[in-house]
Parts: structure tokens; C-alpha cells; sequence
């Protein structure tokens, strides 16, 4: 019979591991960071303005307690509380001279929002000459740099309000089947979405979204991170499109479209947002997937600030866009005679007065070790002993002759980076947990969100101070 766990045995294991013994995580903590030099001066201002009383903590008690929750995996802030209660350990650490209540870390967090959101970005200021010196030690043997690799994905923050209870959907599927007996499974489905509310009821901002093949209201956020995997850059998103654009005159677009409409939205309003903040930044390359592949976005990455786009092809933008004679539907021209044939990558130059362009030669060209080229084809579309030569121009189409060639070695190294962002956002939703926030309100949400990206950049910051570069993406492997 398996032993029924009492209160008692709760306080006795927590008396023994966080009051009898001080965790090693706080003595990392303790000895290597100091939170008020990570604070902005600007908060500590708009914190200790006259309110009439003073506050019984300071501002460096409450962060530090905040930043503790998300480090120690702390579902809840009644949860944090009752840990600040029973542990002297953990208030002497954060200097607390009396245990804040609930009311107050609600009113905390939508009064100091866009300070927390400045805390952030000051981290990743701090963070950013650690991520150079880690990414060059690796440039030798990647070719390449990470830390100047950034990765670009969407996530959405599920809120806690009646419509993500699976009963809200199910009940209006029922409803469907009962007056639609004719109709098939998947066709009572889509008529369930498209009559379900386009936003929560209780906030418009807190909006339907199709994320990880499920639906949900969230607010849908941007998540950059480098190749290091070190976060750079966090946005709240406030554009939304419009839910009844059409794939074609008579079918409505589809969840799977529908996130795709808005994400190819939002890469430039994010990036303008991290340049206004971080204008010295060296970024070499981005990668996203196909949700982002929208030509202002390829424009607006290389012309604006000299970034090579590497974006996954959404098949249903190829479908438009592509189809040219000489141009795969990869963007690489082909062998006149073959189409199913393509062309060699031959560098990139940029003559004097002349646009940036992208060499390409026949496919049975050989390039020999003087710089001389000799084409081994037998049926030559040229006269020259050379093979054919064909010249892109990225800036007649971004999109189609991107400045990296797709499919070519550089494309593939940069795009094999991609997953990294999944793994980003599933610490910040599982260890840090914003994927268990049990609030509403935009306010309290964002600030949990850029709170959750700051604990991420402590834990960078404590694993370089103590040499531990290693364990730069995870607080469990530093404390363990």
C-alpha cells in the first residue's frame, strides 16, 4: 500500500533542504551576482518615487525574489510565498524585512512592465560581449560565428481564461455534429473554428491562435535568439491580420495559413524594435521558418542593415512566385536544355557601381586550381570552352535569388541552426515557466514573459562568471 504523503513530512523535507541546508544555487548566486548593478537606474527612480509611505522592500528584495521563482521553477506566486514564509534561508538571501502578499506582485508587475522589459534588454547589453568571446573561440571550427547567427521564431503565451478550457471547444464541436449529421469530422472542425470567438472575452488583446498543431488564446510573442543559444531579443506582438482573408474566392484560410498570414508580419516591426534598443549589434545571418518568408522581410534584412536572410520556402507563396523558365523552385537557375538540372554556385561579387550578384555555372563545369574553368558537357548551349555562366540579382528579387543561394553548403549551415529557437522557447515555458501562467492580464503576462528572459541571461551570466561556460543554457545543470 503505497504511503499517503501528510503536511507534516512536507515541512520536515523542507526544513531539511531549504532551512537546514542553504541551496547551492544561492550561494552561486550570493558569490557571483550582484542584482543592483543589473538593475536600471531608471527603475530604482520610478520605484522610490513619493508614494506617500514607504516601501517596506526594496527594489532589489523583489526582483531577486522574482527572478528566484522563475530560477527555481515556481509555478505560482502564492506558491513563491508560501517558500518566503517557511524559509528564512530564502528571505535572507533576497533581504526581505517582511514576505509581500499576492495584491502586491499583481500591482508590481503591471506598474514596473515596461521597467522589467528595459531589465531585460540591459541583460542582454551585458551579455552580448560574452556571447563574442564564446562565438569566436568556436568561428575556427564552424567557419562561421554564432553568436552573429540569430534565430527568429513565434510562440504564444496561453492565458488563463474560459475559452482554453478543451470544454469550450468541444461543447460548439457537439453543437456542430448534432445539426450537421451530413458532414464529416474534419469539415465539423473547421466549421468549429471559424465560429469560434476571435478573441477572449475578457480582453480583445488576448487573441485565437494556432500554435503546436492545437488552438488557444495567447498572446503571441517574437523569441531571437543567437546560435549559441542565448537570447538577444523578446517582443510583445500587437499587429494582427485579418482573419477573413481568403485562400481563394470561396474557402476561408485555414488555422495553419492564418499563422503564417501573421507571422510573415512581424519580423520587421521585431527587428526595428531590437535596433532601436541594441544599434551596435553585428548580426551576419538570420534564420527563421517558412512562416517568416514574406519579400519585405528578405528586402528589409539585407538592403536595411547588410543581414543575409536564410528563411525556409513556404510552399504556398512558391506556388505564386516561382515557376519561371531557368529557376528551380529553389530560386537556382537551371541548365537550359535540363530544367531538372541545377547550376553550380560560383561566389558572389559586387563590381564597382554594379548591384550585388551571384555567380552560377554549368553543372558539369569544373573549376580547376589556376582559376580556369573547363566544361565537360557534350552538348554545350555555348560556345564557349567554359560552359554556361549565369548571373542572379538578389535585389530584383530577394526572395527568389537570395544573397546566400539555397541548398548550397553556407544556406545549409546557417538553416541547420533553426532548431536551437525551439530549444530557447521550451526552456523559457517549461523550467521558467511561462508556459503555467495562471493570469489574464497583458500587463502581468508580459512582464512574467521578459522576467522569464532575464532569469535565462542570469543563468549565462553565473555560468561564465564561475567558468562554467558549459552550462550557459541551463540554472539545474549549475546548482546539480
Amino acid at each position: 500500500m503505497i504511503k499517503q504523503l501528510h503536511f507534516s513530512d512536507f515541512i520536515d523535507d523542507f526544513h531539511k533542504f531549504v532551512v537546514v541546508q542553504k541551496p547551492q544555487l544561492l550561494e552561486l548566486l550570493d558569490q557571483y551576482i550582484n542584482i543592483s548593478d543589473l538593475i536600471p537606474v531608471n527603475w530604482y527612480f520610478h520605484y522610490n518615487k513619493s508614494t506617500g509611505r514607504p516601501h517596506d522592500n526594496s527594489l532589489n528584495s523583489i526582483v531577486s525574489t522574482l527572478l528566484l521563482q522563475k530560477l527555481l521553477s515556481i509555478p505560482t506566486i502564492d506558491l513563491l510565498i508560501t517558500f518566503l514564509s517557511f524559509s528564512k534561508e530564502l528571505r535572507d538571501f533576497c533581504g526581505l524585512n517582511t514576505v509581500p502578499d499576492a495584491s502586491f506582485y499583481s500591482r508590481f508587475k503591471q506598474d514596473y512592465c515596461d521597467d522589467i522589459e528595459a531589465f531585460f534588454h540591459k541583460l542582454v547589453d551585458i551579455t552580448e560581449p560574452i556571447c563574442q568571446e564564446i562565438g569566436q573561440a568556436l568561428e575556427k571550427e564552424l567557419g562561421i560565428n554564432p553568436a552573429e547567427v540569430y534565430i527568429m521564431d513565434t510562440t504564444g503565451i496561453e492565458c488563463y481564461v474560459k475559452e482554453n478550457n478543451p470544454k469550450f471547444f468541444n461543447a460548439l464541436v457537439k453543437k456542430l455534429q448534432y445539426f450537421n449529421k451530413d458532414k464529416s469530422k474534419e469539415d465539423i472542425y473547421k466549421m468549429a473554428y471559424n465560429q469560434m470567438p476571435k478573441t477572449a472575452s475578457v480582453d480583445p488583446n488576448i487573441k485565437l491562435q494556432y500554435i503546436n498543431g492545437t488552438f488557444c488564446y495567447a498572446h503571441k510573442t517574437i523569441v531571437v535568439s543567437n546560435a549559441l543559444g542565448i537570447l538577444r531579443h523578446m517582443d510583445f506582438c500587437d499587429y494582427q491580420p485579418d482573419f477573413n482573408d481568403y485562400t481563394d474566392s470561396s474557402e476561408p484560410a485555414s488555422p495553419e495559413e492564418v499563422k503564417l498570414t501573421w507571422d510573415g508580419k512581424l519580423l520587421i516591426p521585431a527587428m526595428e524594435n531590437f535596433f532601436e534598443r541594441h544599434r551596435n549589434f553585428n548580426i551576419y545571418a538570420m534564420t527563421a521558418d517558412s512562416g517568416f518568408d514574406d519579400v519585405p522581410n528578405y528586402k528589409y534584412l539585407f538592403e536595411n542593415h547588410g543581414i543575409l536572410p536564410v528563411i525556409a520556402l513556404n510552399p504556398r507563396n512558391t506556388r505564386k512566385n516561382f515557376g519561371k523558365p531557368g529557376i528551380n523552385e529553389d530560386g537556382i537557375p537551371t541548365c537550359p536544355k535540363d530544367p531538372s538540372l541545377p547550376m553550380k554556385w560560383d561566389g558572389s561579387c559586387k563590381g564597382k557601381n554594379r548591384s550585388f550578384r551571384n555567380k552560377f555555372i554549368c553543372p558539369k563545369t569544373e573549376k580547376l586550381p589556376g582559376g580556369k574553368y573547363v566544361c565537360s558537357c557534350e552538348d554545350k548551349c555555348t560556345t564557349s570552352d567554359c560552359g554556361r555562366m549565369f548571373y542572379t540579382y538578389p535585389k530584383d528579387n530577394y526572395r527568389v535569388h537570395t544573397p546566400i543561394p539555397r541548398d548550397t553548403e553556407q544556406w545549409n549551415q546557417i538553416a541547420d541552426f533553426r532548431h536551437i529557437i525551439e530549444q530557447v522557447i521550451s526552456r523559457l515555458k517549461l523550467p521558467l515557466q511561462l508556459g503555467n501562467l495562471q493570469a489574464r492580464d497583458r500587463k502581468t503576462i508580459k512582464a512574467d514573459f521578459f522576467m522569464a528572459g532575464a532569469a535565462h541571461l542570469i543563468t549565462v551570466l553565473l555560468a561564465y562568471r564561475m567558468g562554467a561556460i558549459d552550462k550557459i543554457r541551463s540554472v539545474k545543470s549549475i546548482a546539480a
